[in-house]
């Protein structure tokens, strides 16, 4: 019943194609007639022509069997190249649905799930799924047909001899079945296998350098080995089953072949067949079984792409943790109230990180959220960015429930810079569009000033035009961050959420970005997270964060007199921010 349900999902994705898939059949139904009338040509060559020397019959048999040989390899060429634009289009489609979903998923998804895994279903899981696609209404239609023109054909010629041959095909039905919980559970093992190959391999080649560091070389390559060794032994035992399969319907047709020419030649002895339909007869019976042969090969495709099918029907499936059913959207231009946090409370697991909090971020003002490692500050910034959804308790913004509003529109309205962001393969300047395609180049210009990047750029070879590469290699820890900073503020979002942002940067650097950034937001929200708190004291408000819970809020005056944990924490960042960096 799956591998109907499979089979149905398939044909429906076809649906876009159906004038492809109509005019490929076409192809392939002529191509099955030209097919049919050459044995019969055959034969009355054979029976007719060579008897009577008939040299004109012969020219125009041989020219009629050299016709419908041609005319078969035209069309089935036309079906041939038809199919594969099904194939094409079929890729396209479902990959683009993918990248949609996955655009679609949470954050958490990502986290949970290796890159290789999920290229693995884009790539070669598609790859199967449309390939297969293209051939099964072609190849379906095509068994169907010829099966019944060859073998109506044969009874034509020799009625007795087609009906020694029918238990041949209850035969074929037994082995199918023999084979087929065989074939699919094969062919999960070895998609499964594949994924997890391709997830270490990905994982391996963008942590080489951090290899080489380790000196873990030869430990990796050993765990990247073990896992293709398993997934070279799923892929050998899937093709020694279908191997075995394959050897089953050959040693059926095997049988068939000798069947015919056993009981044809005692025909011909006797009279009751002639020489030419017994040729003919015997090309039918290799024709009538590679439709049949070809039904199987479908049909056992159809239980090894199954498991690519599986995979991303299961993938389509999944529903994002962080849910858009928001209807409205917040307008343009900075907040009138603010965000309330109403005694929320949210874990990883059985780790409860955030614990009743309960806070008011007014609009327009100038918070941080400090406190040790482990604190709940990252939880914190992402909650605000719906990035994930408290357990329990609400988020307000605009004195409305934030699940009220939109994502896109929220994600417009509150920008968000991690610690660790991702620059994308191209130059700074593409880089910077991300943030806001209509930028001009004034506002590129402005964005790296605030970032304190203008200098650097000025000194790269082709400046803002200049290529980044995978990873943006060229650019230090800090420089990376500050680019990203900068593509964030050029999206003019009512509030800015810096998580740790300016981290890999030396602590005068740090102060004068975040005094650059203050200015360049005034009239903005501002919620910064960082561990230099001697970075932070210009701030409107303080809100130290330990074991999930709010310890204090004040400035930074009021929190060093009163908080025994802030003065700690503030002197151990002041002495910090004092040593001298290499």
């Amino acid at each position: 019943m799956r591998t109907m349900s499979d089979f149905s999902w398939l044909l429906q994705r076809l649906g876009s194609s159906r004038w492809r898939i109509v005019l490929g059949l076409l192809c392939v139904s002529l191509a099955g007639l030209a097919a049919t009338a050459d044995p019969l040509f055959l034969q009355l060559l054979i029976d007719r022509a060579w008897p009577q020397r008939n040299a004109p019959l012969m020219l125009e048999l041989a020219f009629g069997i050299g016709l419908c040989f041609f005319a078969r390899s035209v069309l089935y060429s036309a079906g041939s190249l038809i199919n594969f634009s099904i194939s094409q289009r079929c890729i396209r489609e479902l990959r683009i649905e993918l990248l949609d979903q996955m655009n679609r998923l949470s954050e958490d998804y990502h986290q949970q799930t290796p890159t290789g895994e999920k290229l693995a279903r884009m790539e070669h899981d598609v790859d199967e799924i449309a390939n297969l696609g293209a051939d099964t209404a072609n190849q379906s239609i095509r068994a169907i047909l010829f099966f019944a023109l060859y073998l109506g054909m044969m009874a034509k010629l020799n009625l007795s001899m087609t009906l020694t041959l029918l238990p041949l095909f209850p035969l074929f039905a037994f082995v199918q079945r023999h084979y087929r919980t065989q074939l699919k559970e094969r062919a999960d093992e070895a998609r499964s296998e594949i994924g997890s190959a391709a997830s270490i391999l990905n994982e391996h080649l963008s942590a080489v350098p951090q290899i080489q560091f380790l000196g873990a070389e030869e430990a990796t390559t050993q765990r990247a080995v073990a896992v293709w060794d398993g997934m070279l032994r799923a892929q050998w035992v899937q093709r020694r089953t279908q191997m075995g399969f394959s050897l089953s319907m050959s040693a059926i047709l095997a049988l068939a072949i000798l069947d015919v020419f056993i009981t044809g030649a005692y025909k011909v002895f006797h009279g009751a067949l002639t020489i030419g339909g017994l040729v003919a007869f015997s090309a039918y019976i290799t024709r009538v079984f590679e439709p049949v042969s070809s039904a199987m090969d479908l049909y056992a495709r159809t239980q090894s792409v199954g498991a690519s099918i599986r995979r991303v029907r299961q993938l389509l499936a999944l529903e994002p943790t962080v849910q858009d059913t928001g209807t409205r959207r917040l307008p343009a231009g900075a907040l009138k109230f603010g965000f309330e946090i109403q005694n929320v409370c949210f874990s990883y697991a059985d780790n409860s990180v955030l614990d009743h909090i309960s806070l008011k971020i007014q609009a327009g003002e100038r918070i941080a959220l400090i406190g040790v490692s482990g604190s709940g500050k990252s939880t914190l910034a992402r909650l605000l960015v719906r990035a994930a959804d408290p357990q329990s308790g609400e988020i307000q913004l605009e004195n409305r429930p934030i699940k009220e509003f939109t994502l896109a529109s929220l994600r417009r309205t509150v920008g968000y810079v991690p610690q660790q962001p991702l620059l994308f393969q191209g130059s700074i300047r593409e880089n910077l569009l991300y943030g806001n395609p209509a930028a001009t180049e004034a506002d590129l210009q402005q964005a790296l000033a605030t970032a304190q990047l203008t200098s650097v750029v000025n000194q790269l070879p082709q400046g803002i035009d200049t290529p980044l590469g995978p990873g943006a290699g060229g650019l230090s820890g800090g420089e990376r961050q500050r680019l990203a900073l900068a593509r964030s503020l050029l999206r003019n979002s009512s509030v800015l959420v810096l998580d740790e942002s300016t981290s890999a940067l030396d602590a005068p650097t740090e102060s004068t970005v975040l005094s650059s950034v203050s200015k360049f937001c005034e009239g903005q929200t501002l919620i910064l997270i960082s561990h230099r708190i001697s970075s932070l004291t210009w701030v409107d408000r303080l809100v130290l964060l330990g074991r999930g819970r709010i310890v204090e809020t004040g400035n930074h005056e009021v929190l060093y007199v009163r908080s025994a944990l802030y003065r700690s924490l503030f002197d151990a960042s002041a002495h910090d921010a004092s040593l001298p960096r290499n």
